[in-house]
């Protein structure tokens, strides 16, 4: 497999990732479906894009999740 190949799989592995993430948190909360994505190790500006939200947004709601389990 050449470069171009390799790349083009990947993408379209990396897109399978995201809709497949997108599918299991689609009859959630905002708020849950922000966690989940985070603890699945995806980053603020993926989990918005996935959502259609704001990285502002979603920067906010994972500040707010961190400063309620530390209350804890």
């Amino acid at each position: 497999m050449d470069d171009q190949g390799f790349k083009d799989l990947s993408r379209k592995l990396d897109l399978l990732v995201k809709l497949t993430a997108v599918n299991l948190v689609k009859d959630k909360k905002s708020e849950e479906q922000i966690k989940l994505l985070s603890d699945q190790g995806f980053r603020p500006k993926e989990i918005a894009w996935l959502l259609g939200k704001t990285t502002n947004f979603v920067n906010v709601t994972l500040h707010k999740l961190k400063k309620i389990r530390t209350q804890r």
